[in-house]
């Protein structure tokens, strides 16, 4: 009787014993909505920014730096905001505080002061018809720019400061009513500046700093309140995901349990996963990048 007994215990643990978790598919990423630019070939999308109920994205268009909010589905375009003014702006961080409105940084570019190499007097003879040559160096983006606007799309404020060399901001935050900007300075691939635009509106020195080995792989990490997220791109195989089969430069966005750290599920974009950000109310929101424009990504 007890063998008997014993025999049936063993059958029913034997499927939960030697079954395996239900091996993690690869699926496809596919863009929720185009972001609409112009036909300049400059025109890009910088990053993006959510709210409970918004999507923003930033970037340039026709020589402006913009904003433009989307509804958390991604499909409909709520507002539009231009930024800048007759030159050539770019914009390409944002950040938000803790009142909602979202702050915005970029550059200008600005012409060098043009000198002509010699003056003739009015009224002097020039037989030999001389022209004069005057500085045709083009504009370079050493304005740095600053934009704080509201939820809405209004441009509430705008700040700017030159800077010595060319510059491309990189990143923003505000803490305590103070904004703080950094970047790469272009005549320094190795150098970065960090600048703070204070409660008075008034921009402090700029601190320089050099980075030996500066890093730019094409990746990102972001937590979630049960999940790891993590996009990147490969041409490896990746473990936990036996039935893949990986090509060259393939862009992935993997998301992993917190705490066993196993794959829970894999998403391949035939676009370039530029930025992604997590907002509870809408879920996981992907910039892509492919060679005919931007388009948003929206997994819940």
């Amino acid at each position: 009787m007890r063998k008997a007994v014993l025999l049936s215990l063993i059958l029913i643990l034997i499927p939960f014993s030697t079954s395996g978790a239900v091996a993690v598919k690869m699926q496809s990423l596919k863009t929720t909505s185009v972001i609409p630019l112009s036909s300049d070939p400059n025109d890009q999308v910088s990053t993006l920014i959510t709210s409970p109920n918004s999507i923003v994205v930033a970037g340039t268009t026709a020589g402006d730096g913009f904003l433009t909010s989307f509804d958390k589905s991604g499909l409909n375009i709520e507002w539009t905001l231009h930024l800048g003014g007759t030159s050539d702006d770019i914009a390409t961080v944002i950040t938000k505080d803790t009142s909602g409105n979202y702050w915005v940084a970029g550059a200008t570019a600005i012409a060098p002061d043009s000198t002509p190499t010699a003056l003739i007097p009015a009224g002097t003879l020039n037989p030999s018809g001389v022209i004069l040559e005057t500085s045709t160096a083009s504009p370079a983006l050493t304005q740095l720019d600053v934009w704080k606007v509201s939820s809405k799309g209004v441009l509430l404020k705008s700040y700017l400061t030159m800077m010595k060399s060319v510059i491309l901001p990189q990143g923003i935050s505000v803490k305590s009513g103070i904004v703080t900007v950094s970047g790469a300075i272009a005549s320094q691939p190795s150098d970065h500046f960090t600048i703070s635009l204070n409660s008075a509106g008034i921009f402090e020195s700029p601190i320089i700093t050099s980075m030996k080995n500066p890093s730019f792989a094409p990746s990102k990490d972001v937590k979630t309140t049960l999940s790891l997220w993590k996009s990147f791109t490969t041409s490896l195989a990746i473990k936990g995901l036996p039935t893949w089969k990986p090509k060259p430069n393939s862009h992935v966005l993997v998301r992993y349990d917190l705490k066993s750290k196993a794959i829970v599920a894999a998403y391949l974009s035939s676009s370039q996963i530029l930025d992604f950000i997590w907002e509870k109310n809408i879920g996981i929101v992907a910039l892509l990048s492919n060679s005919t424009g931007y388009g948003l990504a929206i997994i819940k």
